[in-house]
């Protein structure tokens, strides 16, 4: 979702079936879900021709597929188009991810093999796929700096009851429910912002839900709390996780309480780490008097660093070594091919 998320930021609607910016066209494609047999032959032999071939009238240059979901959609779709290159953006442990279809393994290796580049999140990802034989890179996601940056500016801790807050997606399968509860209990107000479709299992009194906010007022939002907390349960699909929020939580230069995600261990020195509710609480409780004023400024630091503008110049020498390294292996097979013919 955040890669979808990073794409339509920034867009209008320029009428109902398409988003444009400058000579930018977003088609959004209609296609069945990758599931039941019918559904699936409906994509390939309807809806995927019809969407490569609107795709391929907005295009007089070869094509770059960029694919973020391994599904039999992403392959027809890349059958039909042909493409000069083809990316895969891989953001998710995709085999442990609730309501994925039973093939999503076979049908992830097949994308990667046949992907002239892999891009992973996550140092997690990078070790799972490491041994998959294609050119890999890690790319995190970033942080639009100035926007976040602005929440740091006069922040003081307030005096009064301890507010933490949790922003991003709300379900059942990533959400430590143990740990809002335990937090409420020790008389801390919880605040949760972001998508709930599951709903909230729990009643408090201290407890705020303040659903989907903009992207662009969250930092308004963020500017009353006192924690930022990332209370992910620790199973196998979240090992995988890569918190898209985590730079703009840096930005913010307010302390955060995290469980222990495998790629967040490496920011212990910046973050405070807790393996069970309970400590996760004391941590919690105590974030405002221990944190101290070099460790909010390395945070706002590599936040920084982290910048949208930083990671897209990143992600754009990535793509364009691939379209190199394509382009040179098309010529030197079209001079094996010519040497033949001779």
């Amino acid at each position: 979702m955040k890669s979808v998320e990073r794409l339509y930021r920034g867009f209008t609607f320029k009428g109902k079936k398409k988003l444009q910016r400058k000579k930018i066209n977003i088609l959004p494609p209609i296609v069945a879900p990758p599931t039941f047999k019918l559904f699936r032959t409906i994509n390939q032999h309807i809806f995927t021709p019809t969407l490569a071939s609107k795709i391929i009238t907005y295009s007089n240059k070869p094509i770059l597929v960029i694919s973020y979901l391994p599904t039999t959609t992403a392959h027809y779709l890349i059958d039909e188009l042909n493409p000069m290159a083809t990316i895969y953006d891989c953001v998710l442990n995709f085999e442990n991810f609730p309501g994925i279809p039973k093939d999503i393994v076979a049908t992830e290796d097949a994308l990667i093999r046949r992907a002239d580049l892999l891009i992973v999140d996550s140092g997690f990802l990078m070790r799972k796929h490491q041994d998959k034989g294609v050119a890999m890179k890690q790319i995190p996601s970033a942080v639009d700096f100035e926007r976040f940056y602005q929440v740091s500016e006069g922040y003081r801790a307030s005096s009064g009851a301890l507010r933490a807050t949790y922003f991003g997606g709300i379900d059942h399968y990533r959400i430590d429910w143990g740990i809002i509860e335990q937090l409420l209990a020790a008389g801390v107000t919880v605040e949760l912002i972001g998508p709930a479709p599951d709903g909230i299992p729990i009643e408090h009194e201290s407890l705020i839900y303040k659903g989907t906010v903009p992207h662009d007022e969250l930092p308004h939002a963020l500017r009353d709390c006192d924690v930022l907390i990332l209370p992910y349960k620790i199973t196998e699909f979240t090992k995988g996780t890569y918190p898209a929020k985590l730079f703009e939580c840096f930005a913010t230069g307010k302390p955060i309480i995290s469980t222990p995600l495998p790629d967040l261990i490496s920011y212990r020195h910046l973050i405070g780490i807790a393996e069970t509710p309970s400590l996760f609480t004391e941590k919690v409780l105590v974030a405002g008097r221990e944190d101290d004023e070099n460790r909010r400024n390395r945070r706002i630091e590599l936040a920084r660093e982290n910048s949208w503008e930083v990671r897209c110049h990143s992600y754009l020498e990535a793509v364009e070594q691939v379209l190199l390294e394509t382009s040179l292996n098309q010529l030197v097979q079209a001079g094996s091919r010519s040497r033949l013919i001779d």
